[in-house]
């Protein structure tokens, strides 16, 4: 019978064809379509899953070039997607894989089919195979920290690259850390994507020479070697993947420009190009003989010469070479196909002679829901193959899948964050343990409570030196201390503002990142503008920005911004609070809500003073009453957490006292906690010029803080212990404590 089923589940009529013929055919389909048809038997799945089919496909359903891209923004979450076009084909546009990234950037060509990208807005690199949807994250590469023999380096510069070894048949993730602070060497290291061991950045067999490269312009693979771009007009280092050593290219001979030099691979040949959209031109080389090191520059287009309505349509931060396209007799004709940051495709006749005129093949607004904003060095646009190449399975249960592994991850845990960090030089292996987000969060939950007093040196490169160096060192003193302000510890970050602008800060790991909202100019004197939070349910940090675009104090009317964003999100704009916020108090997270006290001399008149709570669950803001002291609108008021509650203190300045209220519960009840009286302790301490820093855990002692005397208060036994002093201080000047927890998180944000 002909249709009769067999023992795998296939039909003896498709043993007509030999397999040979079958595999040849389907050779030809797309990616997705392959994977359909592993599901028809056991024995398809085995033929179409070997390493020879998948070489073979790779060949085959590569004849032509394919570009993919994805939208900026869009209305929809479901048109966050990454869509596939190819020139030449009356196909239309079609969907290849959600996008679920912010921002996404691809900074490679295809290898085997797979591609490096970068999450822009989140952070991090990861490897793709946008044919078949296949993701898998690079580890540790949010916030890369290159570790020396003591403490971290901080390494501004990171470059990426990906390549292959034929030899071993791996695949190699690299990175060159370069432009150091503390005046190490460049340091390269290596991740081989291996599924069946667990995988860890490691160091490579050779270290390259003094050199300094930009993240902007990732290495390109070709010929078994990795090129690196040096910053400046440097020289190119090379990479090779197989043996692990250092070599180097000259560069092509360029005019000077504005627009930086980028590399790229060209009709397989390493490429060199540089200008812009806008107003520069585009000069293009290639290293046509890689042996003899002989560039050609191939081409030089000149936008300004353009017809106006290309000129106007291709303006763009980014124009780059993407490939190029033979046609006519044996390929007598050449044409340079180039992508724009805003993912418009045209191509240039390189034999049409004069003007190099462009030739628009695509525009993706025509036919993709969502806008294509422009972009300078991250465009969301690159070349794809169809491919089944997979990128094996490391996860973090790799990394914990040895007892062995598991059992030093619960002894480290307990060790301070700069041990841990000391102790992971030990091997690749602690190494890989000690950067995963799980022992984070689990050495972050031991050490919760462990908090220690550090000092600002200097709050714009994120400079902290403890207190205990500070009985021998005198601290720095910041002029105008009290335009630096900085919040209590948020699980293992801290989020301090100077002057105009706002940092993020592990002072711990030294980790440091700037806070920018997109916003009209800001009042330097708002103490409030960003407040951090923790949301338990995303295990995630969470922040939010306010922002007075009008406020008059005698008329009381006042137009309130409000921002919102998780550390791995992007800002939101959501309703404000109903009620302004005072602009000289900073605000106070504690148990999930950030609170911040009402400004009395804003909007409707109230009876009590009043708070504003935001819930980091819910992002949802409700007014709550304040404490009764605070009804005095001449005293001095702040809030702080003490005894994992949130507290309030009020400024008696006449009697030279602090009164310090505890909220009992959420509806906004108050108790009296305790009344500080200074007047004992003047003039070192006076309620003028103490502030409130933090409360012990263990036995309940209030620190207390003049930018000149760090001392403990006890409410029991009322004494007041000075832990530290400079002696009497004057004018604006003072150092600046800050309450810091023991914390390895490092989150990246952009």
């Amino acid at each position: 019978m002909a249709n009769q089923q067999q023992d795998d589940g296939t039909s003896s009529s498709s043993q007509s064809l030999p397999d040979d013929v079958v595999t040849e055919i389907l050779a030809y389909l797309p990616a997705k379509s392959v994977g359909r048809l592993r599901c028809v038997s056991r024995s398809w799945r085995a033929m179409l899953s070997t390493a020879l089919f998948v070489k073979l496909h790779l060949r085959r359903a590569n004849d032509k070039p394919k570009i993919f891209f994805s939208p900026t923004k869009c209305d929809s979450d479901n048109d966050y997607q990454f869509y596939a076009w190819q020139p030449g084909c009356a196909a239309p546009v079609t969907k290849l894989m959600r996008n679920d990234f912010s921002r996404p950037a691809v900074l490679t060509r295809p290898l085997h089919g797979l591609v490096l990208l970068r999450c822009v807005g989140e952070g991090g690199y990861f490897l793709c195979n946008p044919s078949t949807g296949e993701v898998r994250p690079l580890p540790d590469s949010r916030a890369p920290l290159k570790l020396g023999s003591h403490l971290p380096f901080c390494y501004f510069k990171v470059v990426y690259g990906f390549g292959y070894c034929s030899a071993s048949n791996e695949y190699k993730a690299v990175r060159i850390f370069s432009d150091e602070m503390d005046g190490a060497a460049p340091s390269c290291e290596v991740f081989v994507l291996n599924g069946d061991t667990p995988a860890y950045w490691r160091p490579a067999v050779s270290q390259p020479p003094m050199c300094v490269l930009e993240e902007e312009n990732p290495a390109v693979f070709l010929h078994g070697q990795l090129h690196f771009l040096y910053q400046g007009d440097g020289d190119i280092l090379t990479f090779d993947v197989g043996n692990e050593t250092f070599g180097w290219l000259p560069q092509p001979r360029c005019p000077p420009g504005k627009a930086p030099l980028r590399t790229t691979e060209l009709d397989g040949c390493l490429c060199v190009f540089r200008g812009d959209g806008y107003s520069r031109r585009c000069h293009v080389w290639l290293l046509r003989d890689y042996a003899a090191r002989r560039w050609k520059k191939i081409c030089c287009i000149d936008p300004t010469a353009w017809p106006d309505p290309e000129k106007t349509l291709l303006r763009s931060c980014w124009i780059a070479p993407l490939g190029i396209i033979y046609s006519g007799d044996n390929g007598s004709q050449k044409k340079i196909v180039f992508g724009t940051g805003t993912c418009v495709v045209f191509m240039v006749d390189l034999y049409g002679g004069g003007v190099l005129l462009p030739d628009i093949l695509f525009k993706p607004n025509e036919s993709i829901p969502g806008d294509f904003d422009d972009t300078y060095n991250y465009p969301a646009i690159g070349i794809f193959e169809e491919s089944l190449v997979t990128l094996g399975n490391y996860t973090e249960d790799t990394v914990f899948s040895s007892p062995v592994t598991k059992a030093w991850s619960d002894v480290l845990k307990w060790l301070p964050a700069r041990s841990v960090l000391q102790a992971s030089l030990v091997s690749r292996e602690w190494r890989a343990m000690v950067t995963t987000d799980r022992f984070i969060r689990s050495h972050a939950a031991v050490h919760a409570r462990s908090t220690r007093v550090m000092f600002v040196s200097d709050p714009i490169v994120g400079s902290f030196t403890d207190l205990e160096d500070h009985h021998v060192n005198q601290p720095h003193l910041l002029g105008n201390r009290g335009l630096f302000r900085c919040s209590q510890p948020c699980h293992g970050l801290n989020l301090g503002s100077w002057n105009l602008r706002d940092y993020l800060y592990n002072p711990t790991t030294r980790y440091l990142e700037s806070v920018h909202v997109e916003v009209f100019e800001r009042d330097a004197s708002f103490a409030g503008r960003i407040a951090l939070g923790y949301d338990y349910e995303i295990d995630d940090h969470v922040m939010v920005s306010l922002d007075y675009e009008k406020k008059n104090m005698e008329t009381r009317y006042y137009n309130l911004h409000c921002h919102v964003r998780s550390l791995r999100g992007s800002w939101d704009l959501v309703n404000p609070p109903p009620r302004p916020v005072a602009i000289d108090v900073m605000p106070a997270y504690s148990n999930g809500k950030i609170y911040w006290v009402v400004e009395p001399k804003l909007g409707p008149c109230s009876a009590v003073s009043q708070l504003v709570a935001f819930n980091t669950w819910d992002r949802e803001f409700e007014v709550l009453q304040g404490s009764p002291c605070s009804n005095f609108d001449s005293r001095r008021v702040s809030i702080v957490e003490l005894y994992d509650t949130i507290c309030m203190a009020c400024y008696d300045e006449d009697k030279n006292a602090i009164d310090i209220w505890r909220m009992k519960d959420d509806d906004g009840a108050w108790c009296v906690e305790c009344r500080i009286e200074l007047e004992e302790f003047s003039p070192e301490y006076s309620s003028q010029r103490t502030t409130l820093l933090s409360s012990d855990p263990v036995d309940g002692r209030i620190l207390l803080n003049t930018g000149w005397s760090l001392g403990y208060y006890d409410p029991k036994a009322v004494t007041l212990e000075t832990i530290y002093t400079v002696g009497e201080g004057g004018g604006d000047f003072g150092f600046c404590p800050v309450i810091v927890q023991d914390s390895l998180v490092r989150p990246f944000m952009k």
